[in-house]
């Protein structure tokens, strides 16, 4: 891929910044891309035109470009931003129904951040996004799940772009993603997706805060609710629960040696970086485990 986009730069130059649609989604094609963009000739502008939805609403905004490494997940990087990114709804349309349905777990992530709204619509109409109905394009649900996070973010990162707060600020963006990140190197990039992962990760970090008593039983139980009503995070994962654990320790939000931790509070999140590991590896045993359908009815 390197020898082909680096040509399609360099003949590109002459005309303006190279324009990136990114149809692989979860910023598969937009962060490496971005990240030659951000190297080849020290620097060259972009655009990120997002195709899917997982990127329309997370991966293709921020400037956060990289490659994973087999250790974790985008630890070869660089902050590039693009000059612009393009949303066009109508190119969700031919998603499959896996991409669309993994794409909210990064919704709810930003609705647990404290949006309401966001939190309302996805409770409404979460799972008629995930189908493709029509319906939730004409009555404007689709362009809000995807509005609201995309403005929710670039005010986040507006005003910490190399997430130099150390208790709010661009990590509370990484709300879920510790797990998330283990899971998807523990399964080394092959089978899930990154909203996938997010899903499970979520559920983590609610557990988590649970158990510190951080996180209210009823917003614990409202946020897992919510996971079950979109399918994300319930089937049982075929990983070690041990590998897991360990592979939180290459997370890239560790600071003075001790990892932080983003936590659901009752109307936003908070930082820890305390949190036992007797607590972590409960979690992650939980997630690893599943949830099965009948706690759907006892959350």
């Amino acid at each position: 891929m390197g020898s082909r986009w680096a040509t399609a730069w360099w003949h590109r130059r002459a005309l303006g910044p190279a324009v990136v649609p990114d149809r692989r989604g979860g910023g598969a094609l937009g962060d490496p891309a971005g990240f030659l963009a951000a190297t080849y000739l020290r620097g060259v502008p972009w655009i990120q035109v997002p195709t899917t939805l997982v990127a329309q609403v997370d991966s293709a905004i921020g400037g956060k470009t990289g490659v994973d490494l087999p250790e974790g997940k985008n630890l070869l990087g660089a902050f590039h931003q693009p000059v612009a990114i393009v949303l066009d709804l109508a190119a969700l349309a031919p998603l499959p129904e896996r991409q669309r349905r993994a794409a909210l777990g990064e919704v709810v992530k930003m609705a647990a951040l404290g949006d309401e709204a966001l939190f309302a619509t996805l409770e409404a109409d979460g799972h008629a996004i995930a189908r493709g109905e029509a319906r939730v394009l004409a009555s404007g649900a689709l362009a809000e799940i995807v509005e609201r996070p995309a403005w929710a973010k670039i005010e986040v990162v507006t005003a910490d772009e190399r997430e130099r707060g150390v208790s709010g600020g661009r990590i509370t963006l990484n709300l879920g993603h510790t797990v998330a990140h283990a899971l998807e190197a523990v399964d080394g990039y092959a089978t899930l997706l990154h909203g996938e992962a997010v899903g499970y990760g979520l559920r983590a970090a609610v557990r988590v805060g649970a158990a510190l008593g951080v996180t209210p039983p009823d917003r614990a139980a409202r946020i897992e609710r919510l996971l079950d009503a979109v399918d994300l995070g319930r089937a049982p994962l075929p990983y070690p629960a041990a590998a897991v654990l360990e592979a939180t320790g290459t997370d890239k939000k560790h600071a003075a040696g001790r990892l932080r931790w983003v936590l659901p509070t009752e109307d936003g999140v908070v930082v820890h970086d305390d949190v036992p590991e007797a607590v972590v590896a409960a979690a992650i045993d939980g997630v690893v485990a599943g949830r099965p359908a009948a706690a759907e009815a006892r959350a």
